[in-house]
């Protein structure tokens, strides 16, 4: 088989790739399996995993190049990895073997096995040598696909359109993936909504009494009901630069607006424009941000920082996430909180089947202000379980413990002496349930459960528990 005929007879190999997405494709992506494999004609027995037909040994195929040729060109349509590199061991040793074959088995077998930088070079070699090779053409454009190499991908895609011997079948996967790569690149929007009914939120202690110092709370410092909306909205697109690096924005908005105690409207907005690096496996971001913070209608704190982050997938089905954030903080109406934050953090998630997860992690915060009763380390566990249900329902429930420890003897107002170094204890629960296939107008009603108590050694001012029940509106855009 001459080599335009063998890699003619490729173009149903590049149906195996819907079969080939790893698990950790985002939603979006997930739009590449629209397409059926079709299955490759055989002239040989079907291969096993990582194995010969059992009438066939391996003197067999030292003493056939056509039914080596054959079996290899059936192991790459198997996505068999092991058994391509020992069949190419043998056919590499017949002095008449197809040096393209080779070179298109070598490239294959580094895209199975991970190693897409060395596939998309062996591509372009093929490419430099034989640009009419189409069926490369199309690889290559699915290996920068898989390695995020998203101007590249689509450059490879649209030059495999123009050429008109390009199957029909083929063109339909081609346009899914384009599809899925304006999706990638498109903006990432979405916004929430839900009712708030919250009886202590000045998150304090019910008690009239402030410890032992004989002092008092007014009406102002028991605990205060409010009825609102809570919000929040969120934005963010990268833009890729060329190969892996991509310019990254983001920005996100948390509010609360109650409409009969203003006092304790919250609002809180984060943007950010950085540097990502992606790979098929990982993303690396660096996210310069600024930040500001409104309570009572009036500007509160604001900050500047930077945050680096880190997302590998250990395999298809671990996922490790890591953080480090630095930020200075200002505060307009109270200097002496003045300071900066230092943020480490991990999360590793356990991917079990498509339907289920589990996820661990641990946190640790430190902030250090200009009066050192202000300041604090705060060390935090998290863990969780997602599950999707039969008849459409899915399920999040999550829990978390905190520590905070303050960094001097807290003096209530700067006159009333505590006599105590401030420690608090923070537990937290939230289930959230709905149902993935009621929407509407795009719209996902979740119901959510929420309850947090604080235990402080300092209870009369800082100890307290909040629980809710909330119906949230959802969408993504």
């Amino acid at each position: 088989m001459k080599t335009p005929q063998i890699l003619t007879a490729l173009f149903p190999l590049i149906f195996t790739l819907p079969a080939l997405a790893n698990t950790n494709l985002s939603e979006p992506e997930q739009k590449i399996k629209v397409a059926t494999p079709k299955k490759a004609e055989q002239a040989v027995a079907p291969l096993g995993q990582n194995a010969l037909p059992m009438n066939i040994t391996e003197e067999d195929l030292k003493n056939n190049p056509t039914l080596t040729q054959q079996l290899l060109i059936q192991a790459i349509y198997a996505r068999d990895a092991q058994l391509i590199e020992k069949l190419l061991a043998v056919y590499k040793t017949f002095p008449e073997n197809d040096r393209l074959l080779v070179q298109f088995a070598e490239a294959k077998h580094a895209a199975f096995s991970g190693e897409l930088s060395q596939a998309i070079r062996v591509y372009r070699e093929m490419l430099a040598e034989r640009a009419d090779l189409n069926p490369v053409r199309i690889e290559l454009a699915i290996a920068l696909f898989q390695d995020k190499q998203n101007t590249a991908a689509t450059e490879q895609f649209q030059k495999a359109l123009s050429d008109p011997a390009t199957p029909a079948p083929v063109q339909q996967l081609i346009n899914a993936y384009l599809e899925a790569l304006q999706e990638r690149d498109a903006w990432q929007i979405s916004a929430s909504a839900y009712y708030v009914r919250d009886t202590n939120v000045n998150n304090t202690g019910d008690s009239r009494n402030i410890e032992q110092t004989g002092y008092v709370k007014n009406d102002d410092m028991m605990p205060q009901t409010a009825h609102g909306i809570a919000y929040n909205f969120s934005l963010g697109k990268d833009f890729n630069l060329g190969n892996r690096y991509y310019l990254a924005f983001e920005n996100e908005l948390f509010g609360k607006s109650y409409w009969d105690n203003h006092d304790y409207d919250d609002i809180y907005n984060r943007t950010s424009l950085g540097l990502r690096y992606k790979t098929a496996q990982s993303t690396l971001s660096l996210m310069p941000f600024y930040e500001k913070h409104w309570y009572g209608g009036e500007s509160y704190q604001w900050a500047n920082g930077a945050r680096l982050e880190l997302n590998h997938w250990l395999n298809p089905n671990w996922q490790l996430s890591t953080a480090a954030e630095y930020s200075k903080q200002r505060y307009f109406d109270n200097q002496a909180q003045n300071g900066n934050t230092k943020l480490v953090s991990a999360t590793l998630v356990w991917a079990r089947t498509p339907r289920q997860f589990f996820y661990l992690g641990g946190d640790f915060n430190r902030e250090t202000t200009r009066v050192k009763q202000y300041g604090s380390d705060t060390k935090s566990l998290r863990l969780g379980w997602g599950q999707e249900w039969s008849k459409g329902i899915s399920s999040r429930l999550g829990f978390g413990f905190s520590q905070r420890h303050y960094k001097d003897e807290a003096v209530l107002g700067g006159l009333i002496a505590l006599g105590k170094v401030r420690k608090d204890r923070i537990f937290n629960v939230n289930l959230t349930l709905w149902k993935r296939d009621w929407h509407v107008f795009g719209i996902t009603p979740k119901l959510q459960f929420s309850y947090r108590k604080q235990k402080s050694n300092i209870p009369t001012l800082y100890s307290y528990d909040r629980q809710n029940l909330n119906l949230i509106f959802e969408k993504s855009f």
